[in-house]
Formats: C-alpha cells, structure tokens, sequence
C-alpha cells in the first residue's frame, strides 16, 4: 500500500512540474487595448435667453416736409443694450434657429439752425426683431446669418435753443433686418459671441403741432430710417432632452 502511495504521488508531481514547465514556455497575453474616449461634439439645440451690448449708427433724411427748413439729414448714433431669447436645433453640422430680440436704444442727432436759434432732435429709443438663423457648425464655434421683421420706436422735437420743446412727435417704424455672427461655447450652458444688425425700416409722414401756436411742422414724404449696429451677446442654452 505504501508504495502505490508513493508511486502515485510522485506521478501527480512530475505531472504538476511539466504542466508549469509548459505554461512557462506559452507565450504571455497581450494587454487589452481600448481606444480613448473622444469628447463629444457639442451640440447647438436648445431653448437659450441671454443679454448685449453695443453700439449703433444711422441715418433719417426728410427729403420734403413741406417747405419748411428742407433737407433735414439726421446721423443718429449711440449706444444700445438689451436681451433675447431663441430656440436652435442642430442637423450634422448645419444649425438653424429662430429668435426675438429687444433693446434699449439711444441714438441720437441734433441739428441747430443758425440765425433762427432753432433745432431739430431725433431719438431712436428701442428697437426689436423676429428673425430667422441658419448657421454652420464646428464643435463649439457657430457662424451664422439672420434675417426677418425689425422695428424701432422713435422721438423727433422741434425746439428753440435754451427753450422746452415747442413740437413733438414720436412713431414706430417697421420694416426689415439682416445680420450675422460668431458664437463660441465657453461652457456647456454658457455662449459667448458678437454680432452685426443693419436695419432698414419705413418713416411715415407725420404732422407735428407747435404748442405755441401757428402752422404746424409738416413731412408730406415716406421715408427711410436705415441702422448699422455691432453688440457683444451672452447667453444661457438650457439642456435639451
């Protein structure tokens, strides 16, 4: 019994050694590779709202007002400042969006006359749109160009210089706008960007009645009120499912 015991054992032995002799001789698994993880692509669709900031420049030429101080050439500008809000989606690279805009606005031209001591004012006080985008993509850049309904609300007063205001008038005009930009994501949620706006809306005639009596001021012709503006924005895109 013994020595089956012992044969047995230095069988298992022998067996053990030559199967680690063999798996010594295998060769050794290569590492598993696995490709690093790209960042993902940015992706544009989404709810945003945001502020600007910026400034503008115009021109309002009353070409006829009935006779009474003709050629009137106003060169409104300053500053402008105020929000939007927009929706965009994203198909592969090309990014279209609709979005209203509202700004505070303050251009202004003043031209005295000499000899009489009288002057003429005209203010754009605000202006507001609802256009469309369409735009191109690359990662977290987006340049895009925009287009739609424009409008502006304005103030003309007829004054002799170192008086109040003898004549006021004051009209909404309506008309179109197209423009452009560059956004840059800086964040996830947060865009920064710059973007130009011209405006080319409808003056209506109008009829402004001297509060110290006599003819009032009469523009019998439609004319243009045109607008260049350049404004810095940020804004907030909410997450989209």
């Amino acid at each position: 019994q013994m020595k089956r015991t012992f044969v047995v054992g230095a069988a298992s032995a022998a067996f053990g050694v030559v199967s680690a002799a063999s798996a010594a001789d295998m060769p050794a698994k290569a590492p598993i590779y696995r490709a690093p993880i790209a960042a993902p692509v940015y992706n544009w669709t989404g709810l945003y709202v945001g502020i600007n900031g910026g400034g503008g420049w115009g021109r309002e030429s009353w070409l006829d007002n009935n006779g009474f101080i003709p050629g009137i050439d106003f060169r409104p500008q300053g500053g402008v400042f105020g929000g939007q809000a927009g929706f965009r989606w994203q198909w592969n690279q090309f990014v279209f969006g609709v979005e209203g805009t509202w700004d505070w606005a303050d251009l202004r031209d003043t031209i005295t006359f000499t000899g009489g001591g009288e002057a003429e004012k005209f203010k754009v006080k605000s202006l507001y749109t609802a256009t469309g985008q369409a735009g191109w993509a690359w990662d977290r850049w987006l340049a895009y160009v925009k287009g739609g309904w424009a409008g502006a609300s304005t103030n003309f007063d007829f004054v002799f210089t170192g008086s109040p205001t003898i004549a006021s008038q004051s009209q909404n005009a309506n008309g179109w706008t197209i423009g452009g930009g560059i956004d840059y994501a800086i964040w996830q949620n947060v865009i920064l960007g710059v973007e130009y706006d011209h405006f080319d809306l409808k003056y209506d005639p109008f009829i402004a009645a001297f509060n110290t009596g006599g003819a009032p001021l009469v523009v019998t012709n439609t004319s243009r009120l045109t607008i260049d503006q350049v404004v810095a924005r940020l804004n907030y895109k909410f997450n989209w499912p």
